[in-house]
């Protein structure tokens, strides 16, 4: 399959491996890997390994030719064709499981994996599977059994709670006490949603309703915040297992994990991708983001906003002199201050190095743009005071408006980015607008 290389150097024993040997060691290779493997293009089957044809039961004659999705089990298809198309678009896909029909009209599980790759000049999907029906339904009991044993288990540090078809607590296992601060005893023949989040609620009922109404509803998963003893709010994740059918059971179990830590890391990941990490202020993804919106509601409220580009004058020369420490520290105090000059819903962020940027959002006059920039000014020349040292760091700084100098975003963060410049070429420490650039 792979296309021949030339190559001009040989190895000290005068010796190559010839794409015949090459060939004879990826089917040997693909022999011997435990998977079926196969390839698809346009759509059809151009290979299929001696295990994908055991598997299914269809010969490689049979395959070859026609389409993959042939006997995929028909509620699957969709599902397989989804994964296909990421495939081929460069995106993540699998593995994923789904059911096949063999040549004897078994319905059979596997597993499969596709990954994207050249065949012949062009794009093709790789794609290998195994079959896994023996431990699906072996899954399948074990989930059943699994089920009635949290059930009736008192073991589990998670909370575990069944709620009958009146939304009546009729369990719940000692982790609520532990987690939670209630008595498991005192709660029973309580509403199962008494502590849910006004938030959560109406998803919550929505869910549980549509549980009871179908037996073979899957198992519901989402995310919950309850109330404990004392009036905190704490996330979980929640898993509501029907077994209204069951006749030991005939109610809803539901499972709830503790994922306050996990919660508190995906904001802590969230922020980190949205903010400097030198400064903690807003980054250029999260600025340009917020000027979308601004620009939007100004259109909307058909008021004005403004961008102020600022760049430090001598902020190399200090960099160079002082160091990258004390250069880091300049930087972020003034971030805290060109915070603490600008209104709430403004917007300050570092793009990078010693440049910054403002959102003066709902703009009433282009004179508060001005006041802005001379109040930033006055406070930049004040010294900034790190151990022996006492710096003084002016800035260059422009401002465009909207939409009176563009009509777009980019052109906006460009204009600004001009004005600032032309402080730049006319002796720094200064600012201008750019209406004042093209006179």
């Amino acid at each position: 399959m792979a296309a021949k290389q030339k190559s001009g150097k040989k190895s000290d024993n005068n010796t190559e491996i010839r794409q015949e040997d090459l060939s004879l060691l990826a089917k040997d290779i693909i022999a011997n890997v435990g998977v079926g493997i196969y390839i698809v293009q346009h759509g059809k089957f151009v290979y299929v390994s001696d295990l994908y044809q055991k598997i299914t039961g269809y010969t490689d004659k049979e395959l070859i030719g026609t389409y993959s999705l042939n006997n995929i089990y028909p509620d699957d298809k969709e599902k397989v064709r989804e994964q296909a198309i990421r495939c081929l678009k460069g995106e993540r896909s699998g593995p994923y499981e789904y059911r096949f029909v063999t040549k004897n009209d078994e319905i059979i599980w596997v597993l499969e994996a596709v990954a994207s790759i050249e065949y012949r000049g062009e794009r093709a999907a790789l794609g290998s599977f195994i079959d896994i029906t023996e431990r699906k339904n072996m899954e399948q009991k074990l989930q059943r059994e699994e089920q009635l044993f949290k059930a009736l288990t008192d073991q589990s540090s998670d909370i575990i709670v069944i709620v009958n078809r009146e939304g009546l607590i009729t369990y719940e296992n000692k982790a609520i006490e532990e987690v939670l601060g209630f008595k498991a005893k005192e709660r029973l023949g309580c509403r199962g949603f008494d502590n849910i989040h006004p938030d959560d609620m109406s998803f919550v009922a929505r869910e549980f309703e549509r549980l009871f109404k179908d037996v073979n509803t899957p198992a519901s998963r989402s995310e919950v915040r309850l109330r404990d003893i004392n009036g905190n709010w704490t996330f979980f994740e929640s898993v509501a297992s029907n077994l209204s059918n069951n006749n030991v059971v005939e109610a809803v179990i539901i499972n709830l994990r503790d994922i306050t830590e996990r919660k508190q890391i995906e904001q802590q990941l969230n922020h980190l991708a949205t903010h400097d990490s030198l400064t903690g202020l807003p980054n250029r993804m999260l600025f340009m983001d917020r000027l979308q919106i601004a620009l939007a509601q100004s259109n909307r409220n058909q008021n004005k906003l403004a961008v102020i580009m600022l760049d430090l004058d001598n902020f190399k020369d200090i960099n160079d002199t002082l160091g990258h420490m004390v250069g880091d520290k300049l930087l972020q105090e003034v971030g805290c201050r060109l915070t603490g000059i600008l209104r709430q819903n403004d917007t300050v962020a570092r793009l990078g190095g010693d440049e910054f940027v403002i959102l003066l959002s709902d703009l009433g006059k282009i004179e508060y743009a001005a006041g802005v920039a001379k109040v930033i000014l006055k406070s930049l020349r004040k010294p900034f005071e790190f151990a022996d040292n006492k710096i003084t760091s002016p800035a260059s700084i422009g401002i465009a408006v909207y939409p009176d100098d563009c009509e777009d975003i980019e052109t906006l963060l460009k204009k600004s980015d001009m004005a600032m410049y032309a402080v730049k070429t006319q002796g720094r420490n200064n600012y201008m607008f750019y209406s004042n650039v093209i006179r």
